[in-house]
């Protein structure tokens, strides 16, 4: 495990081996081909996934009718939980982005088995939390910095989840187009590609071999003035 991703520990490391064996028991596995919906915005959610391998991403349209990426999921993360704690259907879709195995929950099964154990419950309660609190920082830079914060947010994001050391700094270990980056950020491919150009001019940011390197990440944060939330809700999980 890499210094990173030590920062960002998973729903099931919440959990002892008891407690995942029976919140196992009462789940489906399944397997998902990429480009799978597991449920779109707006539908009733039934249904809570933990992925045991791939990656799910969640999206939400702008009122432009154009695809706004949140969260890119990945092994061992959850997916689906806030209909968990509500009535109201469900607030993003869940892409798969790789094949990926699945183990599926209904919602009732669930919450039966809250009632019997109370340290499954507070996982999944603080998850929630955690999750709800990490959307709100990525919209709160959005709304404060702009375009170009909100670019700077989404790569230490993605550094905070993916990153691996790399001789000119940290190398973020995902493939991503300037088109994914800006749906991340709600702009245009254009526009990414302009930051991204400027950050590589400066000696911010470089490529190596189709992946982004971060070589000056304290600029980063300091555009951001980074300190003010702890790193395990500062991911793109």
């Amino acid at each position: 495990m890499d210094q990173f991703s030590k920062n960002n520990d998973t729903f099931l490391q919440q959990l002892t081996d008891e407690n995942k064996n029976i919140l196992f028991l009462h789940g489906k596995e399944i397997k998902a081909r990429k480009g799978q919906i597991l449920f779109y915005e707006g539908e009733e959610g039934n249904f809570i996934y933990l992925i045991r391998s791939g990656q799910v991403r969640l999206s939400k349209m702008t009122i432009e009718n154009k695809k706004f990426y949140l969260h890119l999921k990945q092994k061992d993360n959850i997916v689906g939980e806030f209909s968990l704690f509500n009535e109201m259907k469900s607030s993003m879709t869940a892409e798969v982005v790789t094949d990926s195995k699945l183990i599926r929950f209904e919602r009732k099964n669930l919450e039966a088995l809250f009632t019997q154990n109370g340290d499954i419950a507070v996982a999944f309660i603080k998850l929630f939390a955690k999750n709800t609190q990490a959307t709100q920082a990525k919209f709160s830079d959005l709304l404060l910095y702009g375009k170009t914060g909100a670019f700077y947010s989404i790569l230490i994001r993605f550094a905070n989840t993916y990153g691996i050391p790399h001789k000119q700094g940290i190398l973020i270990n995902i493939k991503l187009t300037n088109q994914e980056l800006a749906h991340y950020i709600g702009t245009s491919r254009e526009t990414i590609n302009r930051l991204l150009s400027d950050l590589k001019r400066d000696s911010i940011v470089d490529v190596y071999k189709g992946n982004i390197v971060i070589k000056n990440m304290d600029y980063l944060k300091r555009h951001l003035h980074c300190g003010k939330c702890p790193l395990q809700i500062c991911t793109i999980s």
